[in-house]
């Protein structure tokens, strides 16, 4: 995925719709549109569920490591999380993150995080095609440090298949809640963790983002002048709405500090 850069005027980009998440810019006569890398953090509480897979779904175990980093390079490559980065520094990434997961350098490896397997790929052994690594530490929730399913096996229910499996040994052991993460920007990540039920946490910086971004929308239709009374209403409601959560989230903040109201500093 890259950034994008089109030729237009002033006038025109400050009439373009905006889209949370992502960073919108204007120079030398171009607009410019990248990654904010603006994370949302999720939780949904730790039930039994259904698990249905083609393949077979186990443990990770430390002799992965190779296939799972084979794996997060064609999962993520053409993601917004690597947008604009050249195909050596994915590939220096993933190992990175691979290695830190069974380091324990973001958290300790759980023993709820499932890999799946396809043992009919044309490859000697099981082939490694989807990762559900999760990690935690004895004082904090466990946390999806990373899901992801190779292209060529999307689309079957992989990726939901794995976090169940998942989810089901976290539920074994008393876990009551799991964490996740995604970019905001990651229109099709946000929509996978609402259909699977996670719930967004407060978070006041995601709130700004909202309302800024609502409150743009509406400008913009009002000074282009398409606006129905109904559509009006609409985002009227929608732009106060987020203005109000914002004001709810700062007096949180003021009162009790920032950590209450953006959850990436709650956790180390």
């Amino acid at each position: 995925m890259q950034s994008q850069h089109l030729p237009m005027t002033w006038e025109a980009f400050e009439l373009m719709p905006r889209k949370p998440g992502w960073k919108y810019e204007y120079w030398d006569g171009q607009a410019h549109m990248s990654p904010r890398h603006q994370v949302v953090t999720v939780t949904i509480a730790v039930q039994p569920r259904p698990v249905s897979s083609p393949y077979r779904l186990r443990p990770v175990a430390a002799c992965d490591e190779p296939q799972l980093v084979a794996a997060y390079i064609a999962a993520f490559s053409d993601t917004i999380e690597y947008c604009d980065w050249e195909s050596e520094k994915i590939v220096s990434s993933a190992r990175t993150n691979i290695r830190n997961f069974f380091a324990g350098k973001r958290g300790q490896p759980h023993p709820a995080a499932r890999v799946a397997v396809d043992s009919k790929a044309n490859v000697v052994g099981e082939q490694v095609v989807g990762a559900a690594l999760i990690i935690g530490d004895d004082d904090e929730p466990p946390l999806l440090d990373m899901l992801f399913v190779v292209p060529t096996w999307q689309r079957q229910g992989l990726a939901t298949a794995l976090l169940s499996a998942s989810i089901n040994a976290l539920h074994s052991v008393g876990v009551p809640t799991l964490e996740s993460r995604y970019m905001l920007g990651n229109e099709e990540s946000q929509a996978w963790h609402q259909r699977f039920g996670f719930v967004e946490e407060p978070d006041l910086f995601l709130a700004k983002a909202s309302h800024h971004q609502s409150k743009h929308e509406l400008w913009r239709r009002e000074t282009i002048g398409d606006l129905t009374d109904a559509e009006r209403d609409v985002l009227s409601s929608e732009t106060a709405r987020w203005k109000r959560r914002v004001e709810a989230l700062q007096a949180i903040a003021d009162q009790q500090g920032m950590e209450a109201v953006v959850p990436l500093l709650r956790r180390r």
